[in-house]
């Protein structure tokens, strides 16, 4: 497996280099990838969203500088910001036989232990995909699977920012709330981007069982690796294709 951290990155940009990723991995690749990032603020609305679950307009995102992204995918509405830990898998389903309800249930258990580090008790909701602490959700995670390659993943609440959550009903959810890991953490507990990205990658590969070099940064991995591959629009992203799990 090889881990890239992204940085703080627009949504189309890591839609992109996602995309072509995918595309390789799903053709000649034989190794799987971790991409982890931040994304600056962005919505993003899946096949089962709509309106109803935006509080604002259209034209006020626009005025606020905040994209809406319709996707092809499963869920709603969601939000990503700096401050929240964003985690894409390109992984192979081969080795889990094309069972996805035990890969999302894995990646839950991978943020359990992760806010386990931080002294917080992370828990599942039979009728929700994701983790909540209490009845509040801390983490969701939406997965697509296309050519039997996974796409999307992970989003993670680090740092407190309510500002996009004022926009629009996380994920449909009305009757629970979002939190946040710097809000429910234990006193005596640092927490910073870089402490949770190593607990949560520690976790991630004693999961899958894998070895991980050193994190790669954004531009040894596209020189190193996309720079010779398919290249891909990202609008591909919106095409149907394969089977579709995501909740977010």
């Amino acid at each position: 497996m090889r881990a890239v951290d992204l940085g703080i990155i627009d949504y189309g940009t890591a839609l992109n280099i996602q995309t072509r990723a995918h595309d390789l991995r799903a053709g000649s690749w034989d190794e799987d990838i971790l991409f982890v990032l931040e994304h600056e603020p962005v919505l993003t609305m899946g096949r089962r969203g709509g309106h109803d679950d935006l509080l604002v307009t259209e034209a006020e995102l626009a005025r606020k500088g905040v994209p809406l992204y319709r996707l092809n995918r499963g869920g709603k509405i969601t939000c990503h910001y700096p401050g929240q830990l964003v985690a894409y898998p390109v992984m192979g389903m081969e080795r889990f036989q094309g069972d996805v309800p035990q890969f999302v249930t894995i990646l839950e258990e991978i943020i359990i232990q992760t806010l386990a580090d931080f002294g917080v008790q992370g828990r599942r909701i039979p009728e929700h995909r994701g983790v909540f602490v209490g009845t509040d959700k801390i983490a969701s995670i939406g997965i697509e699977i296309r050519d039997r390659v996974t796409l999307h993943g992970i989003s993670f609440n680090v740092h407190e920012d309510l500002r996009l959550y004022r926009l629009f009903v996380p994920c449909g959810i009305r009757d629970k709330g979002v939190t946040f890991l710097e809000k429910v953490c234990r006193s005596g507990f640092a927490v910073s981007m870089e402490s949770v990205k190593k607990s949560f990658l520690a976790h991630f590969v004693r999961a899958f069982n894998e070895e991980v070099p050193d994190l790669m940064d954004r531009s040894s991995f596209e020189r190193q690796y996309l720079a010779s591959g398919v290249q891909t629009d990202a609008s591909a992203n919106q095409r149907s294709a394969g089977k579709m799990l995501e909740r977010v």
